[in-house]
């Protein structure tokens, strides 16, 4: 029989805490935790008082310089690990035994793919597989690596040059990145990345699957002279003459085609970059995502 006490520890225990005591561990703060689990920080600081109450113990070690797991903590976040993975098994279990293809699928995509490929996939996806419901989201590839770990997306797509244990991927296309400056820049036609690491460039924030290329290529940068995380915000405030930058030709070729920014070549052409869809290894392709990735992936 369920006591007072166990459904008031189960209330607290949600898998929405258990998730905020593994980003805890993984971040190394409550506030990057509390945004990894779309909650607010006080809100996150309350839930885990609450459950540090209940539980009759320290969870968390709060310093100046950052919050880590006690060693109590450490042992229920290992255990808060298995049981999400149990969740997760049992959320595909109980879609598979629904069985319907035809019931919906949540995607998360990339900004450049989100931006310039998902609107072209949607007519596909339409004809592909008629009644199927698919939605996407779309943040910066680092994101959406961490929505397909934590089980939320099934598949996802990125540009990112390197992935992370526990995710495996399939190649679908292609890209390469692209200079482009302001329209009257006095830049020369042709740049390498030994002068183009002297540059002021307007990037990508961290995270991003083209800032990861760009930090492969160009460690060792000028300060950048403005930061997005959006590449058309990028293309406008290189049209504006803040300073060049270093895009998708997917994100740009529509403004250079237009003339608001000017291309500038590349001494030597950086090798392409792959586009890629992830899933779980832990959690496998789902029949209905495999069906998503069919579609979109010839």
């Amino acid at each position: 029989m369920t006591s007072e006490v166990d459904e008031q520890l189960e209330r607290l225990m949600s898998a929405r805490v258990l998730r905020l005591l593994i980003e805890l561990e993984d971040r190394g703060g409550v506030g990057a935790a509390a945004r990894a689990v779309k909650m607010t920080q006080p809100s996150a600081s309350r839930s885990l008082a609450a459950l540090e109450k209940q539980l009759g113990f320290t969870l968390v070690r709060r310093t100046r310089l950052g919050s880590t797991l006690t060693s109590e903590g450490a042992a229920i976040v290992g255990q808060a690990r298995e049981v999400l993975t149990e969740y997760r098994q049992l959320d595909a279990l109980a879609r598979s035994l629904g069985g319907s293809v035809n019931s919906g699928i949540r995607i998360a995509a990339s900004r450049t793919v989100g931006e310039h490929l998902v609107p072209k996939w949607i007519p596909q996806l339409s004809g592909a597989l008629p009644g199927l419901s698919v939605s996407f989201h779309v943040d910066n590839s680092r994101a959406v690596i961490d929505e397909v770990l934590r089980g939320e997306a099934p598949l996802g797509f990125i540009e990112t040059p390197q992935l992370p244990a526990g995710v495996a991927s399939r190649v679908i296309g292609s890209d390469r990145l692209v200079i482009i400056a302001p329209p009257k820049s006095e830049l020369p036609q042709n740049l390498g990345w030994r002068p183009l690491r002297r540059l002021h460039l307007v990037e990508r924030e961290p995270g991003s699957g083209t800032r990861a290329t760009l930090d492969e290529h160009a460690k060792r940068r000028a300060a950048p002279a403005a930061q997005f995380d959006s590449n058309t915000a990028i293309v406008q405030a290189v049209a504006a003459g803040v300073g060049p930058a270093v895009l998708s030709e997917l994100a740009v070729q529509d403004a250079i085609r237009e003339g608001k920014v000017r291309k500038i070549d590349w001494e030597e052409d950086p090798p392409p970059r792959s586009l890629r869809a992830i899933w779980s290894t832990e959690l496998g392709l789902s029949e209905t995502a495999a069906r998503v990735l069919d579609a979109v992936g010839n």
